[in-house]
């Protein structure tokens, strides 16, 4: 179900209200890049290093979706309304504004993602950061730094629309990384 590199090892207890939910977690150590510095790094994000290559961890989880034959991008709802985030499948060193929007063209994908931002008060806002799909299968993937990033409430509310859209927490990946 998962690809290589982000099969769950261990789950992440979510409490919602009076509900528990028990979402799948993988555990990933990146290498930090120790190459020339980016000059735009979208706030300050922490830069890793993939196949030589310098990226942020959502880019790095994005990739290995790729390598496993699945398609995959970035949802970003940084300074975009709530109903039209950018889908990202890289990062140009330019500010945010220049980042190329790379559209998601299956027709059932964008109808999944409508029917969750619809669930979801008619918002993206809290949209988990990598979403993955090949074949039947699907996966929001959320990039969390150990002991530096935490869920936000905006995440928990996209996790229970997903589920009231019909999604199982299978479908959900908390990917805690690390250097």
């Amino acid at each position: 179900m998962y690809p290589k590199f982000l099969i769950p090892s261990e789950v992440e207890i979510f409490r919602i209200g009076e509900e528990t939910y028990e979402v799948p977690k993988c555990i990933v150590k990146f290498e930090k890049w120790k190459g020339k510095q980016l000059k735009e790094t979208f706030g300050g994000k922490q830069i890793v290093c993939i196949n030589n290559k310098p990226m942020f961890a959502e880019l790095a989880i994005m990739e290995y979706f790729f390598s496993a034959g699945w398609e995959s991008r970035w949802i970003e709802t940084y300074g975009k309304s709530k109903s039209e985030p950018i889908f990202l499948s890289e990062w140009k060193d330019e500010k945010f504004k220049f980042q190329v929007h790379n559209p998601i063209e299956n027709e059932t994908i964008l109808k999944l993602l409508k029917t969750i931002a619809t669930e979801n008060d008619n918002s993206y806002s809290g949209c988990w950061d990598v979403f993955g799909w090949k074949d039947d299968k699907i996966i929001f993937a959320e990039s969390k730094r150990k002991k530096k990033d935490s869920i936000r409430s905006t995440q928990k509310k996209w996790l229970l629309a997903g589920l009231k859209s019909g999604l199982k927490l299978n479908n959900f990946l908390i990917v805690q990384w690390d250097l």
